[in-house]
C-alpha cells in the first residue's frame, strides 16, 4: 500500500511539473486570466446543467433501447433479428459526429423535428443502443446457466424471469460498464454543438468568441469535463472492486 501511494504521488508530481513547464512556457501567460470569464458564469452553469441533463436522459433512454435491441437480436423472427444486426453494424461503423449530423439532416429534418435538443438526445439514444446491447450480452453470459433451467422448472414466464430474477443480477454486473458509457456520453455531448445545442462546449465556445478569451475558454472546458468524468471513473473502479470481492 505504501509503495502504491508513493508511486501514485510520484506520477502526480511528474504531471504537475509538466503542467508547470507548459504554463511557464506559454507565450501569453501574462494575459491569461480566468476571472474575465466570471460575468458569463450563469450561462456556463446553465450549460453545465444542460450537459448533465442530456447525458443522464440519453443514458436512461439508450439503456432501454439497448434492452429492446437485445430482444430483437435474440428474436426467433429472422427479419427482426437481421434488422437488429444491420443496425449494430451501421452504428459501430459510424463516427459519433457523422452519426449525429446524419440523424439531424436525414431523419429529423424530413420528419419535421426542429427541437435540436431532443434531436441530439434521440441521436445519442440510437448511437448508444448497440453499445448498451453489447453490455447486456456480456452480463447475460455471466449468469449461471443453471438459473435458466431452474426458472423453467418453476414455471416462470419470460417476463417474470427477466424482471424478477435476471434484471437485479444484470444491473449489479452492468453497473461499471454503464458508468463507462455515461462518461462516454458526457464527453460525446460536446458534439451536439454542431447542430446548435448550447451544451457546455457550445456555450463556452460562443462565450470565448464574444469575449476573445479563447485560451481561458478551452482551459475551462478541459477542466470542467474532467471534473465530471474522473469521479465517474473512480466510482466505476470502486464498484467493480466491491463486486469482485
Amino acid at each position: 500500500m505504501i509503495k502504491r501511494s508513493r508511486d501514485f504521488l510520484l506520477a502526480l508530481a511528474i504531471y504537475g511539473l509538466l503542467a508547470l513547464y507548459i504554463a511557464l512556457s506559454y507565450p501569453g501567460r501574462n494575459n491569461f486570466n480566468l476571472a474575465r470569464l466570471w460575468p458569463a458564469a450563469p450561462d456556463i452553469l446553465d450549460a453545465w446543467l444542460l450537459t448533465l441533463y442530456i447525458s443522464l436522459l440519453s443514458l436512461f433512454l439508450s439503456f432501454i433501447a439497448g434492452l429492446i435491441l437485445y430482444w430483437i437480436t435474440q428474436s426467433k423472427i429472422g427479419v427482426l433479428r437481421y434488422m437488429g444486426i444491420i443496425f449494430d453494424e451501421v452504428v459501430f461503423g459510424s463516427p459519433l459526429l457523422v452519426f449525429v449530423i446524419a440523424v439531424y439532416y436525414f431523419i429529423a429534418f424530413p420528419l419535421g423535428l426542429r427541437d435540436r435538443l431532443w434531436v441530439g438526445i434521440f441521436a445519442f439514444t440510437l448511437y448508444m443502443a448497440p453499445y448498451m446491447k453489447t453490455m447486456v450480452v456480456g452480463a447475460m453470459k455471466a449468469i449461471d446457466p443453471t438459473q435458466f433451467q431452474a426458472m423453467r422448472v418453476l414455471g416462470f414466464t419470460p417476463t417474470q424471469q427477466f424482471f424478477h430474477i435476471l434484471l437485479p443480477q444484470l444491473l449489479r454486473i452492468m453497473f461499471p460498464p454503464l458508468i463507462g458509457n455515461f462518461s462516454f456520453i458526457i464527453k460525446g455531448s460536446s458534439l451536439l454543438a454542431v447542430i446548435g445545442v448550447r451544451e457546455l462546449y457550445g456555450a463556452i465556445d460562443r462565450i470565448q468568441a464574444n469575449l476573445l478569451l479563447y485560451v481561458e475558454g478551452y482551459f475551462l472546458m478541459f477542466v470542467t469535463y474532467l471534473l465530471m468524468t474522473i469521479p465517474l471513473m473512480a466510482i466505476s473502479r470502486w464498484v467493480e472492486r466491491k463486486i469482485s470481492t
